[in-house]
């Protein structure tokens, strides 16, 4: 079979069934049937690497596999921390904080032993990954730039959330000293400058992200601004006419009143 057909029908062919599936089950249309299509969408994407070892694009499900276990127990810590503090709703019981404080902290090691540790995902020939080192420095400056905005969100708009804001200021420290670390010291199989690099790429990445988030939203408003200002004013409304008035107090006459005594 040809090698772009293996990897349209192994690959991308699921890769396009994961948002059809997500679509299918938010839509309310087939809930049971888009989960259990995005599902399998995404693990035949993660084992691609063994069923279409010849196409580059496998790289990608190859590092969803990879960082699957960390994701998954930071995605429960998050969850835990958040719901099981001061929420009006979905509120956990209290040790779902500290289990999820756990979690987050584990979660990172097990990130960290990913780029200093024999944990490095290893794809073709011995490699690295080509798309950890673009996930791993836009993880730690996306985590740490979304930390601090929302600690600093927290104190100025929250009410009785100093704690909460205390707490991400620290998760935001910890990113931050991680992606220091990375700048500094060499990793298992990438090096600082390489770490360097990437980073400063990923920060034009986001910076543009945002940029063109904000361009757009703008352009948008501009949009609607300019329609409102080209409608015509509203005209006033003539006042009723005679036969109106009547009309209204024949109406109020025959259905409005009480029992007379």
């Amino acid at each position: 079979m040809d090698s772009m057909l293996e990897a349209a029908i192994w690959f991308w062919i699921p890769l396009s069934l994961i948002p059809v599936g997500a679509w299918l089950s938010i839509s309310g249309k087939a809930k049971s049937l888009g989960k259990i299509i995005a599902v399998a969408g995404l693990l035949l994407v993660m084992i691609s690497s063994w069923t279409v070892p010849a196409s580059d694009s496998t790289a990608g499900g190859h590092l969803l596999l990879s960082i699957l276990a960390p994701s998954l127990l930071l995605a429960y810590g998050v969850h835990g921390m958040v719901f099981g503090g001061n929420v009006p709703v979905g509120r956990l019981d209290s040790t779902a904080r500290w289990s999820g404080s756990i979690a987050i902290i584990v979660s990172l090691l097990i990130f960290c032993l990913m780029h200093w540790y024999n944990l490095t995902p290893l794809w073709r020939d011995d490699e690295v990954n080509p798309y950890w080192i673009v996930f791993w420095p836009t993880f730690l400056l996306f985590s740490t730039s979304l930390s601090s905005a929302s600690a600093v969100a927290l104190v100025s708009y929250g009410d009785n959330r100093l704690s909460e804001s205390i707490r991400l200021a620290i998760l935001s420290v910890i990113m931050a000293g991680i992606a220091l670390a990375a700048m500094i010291f060499d990793g298992y199989m990438t090096t600082s400058d390489e770490f360097r690099d990437y980073l400063w790429l990923a920060t034009a990445d986001i910076f543009g992200t945002i940029v063109g988030i904000s361009l757009a939203i703008g352009a948008f408003a501009m949009v609607i601004w300019a329609y409102e200002n080209s409608l015509p004013l509203p005209e006033n409304s003539l006042p009723p006419t005679e036969e109106e008035i009547k009309h209204v107090v024949s109406l109020a006459e025959n259905h409005i009143g009480g029992e007379e005594e």
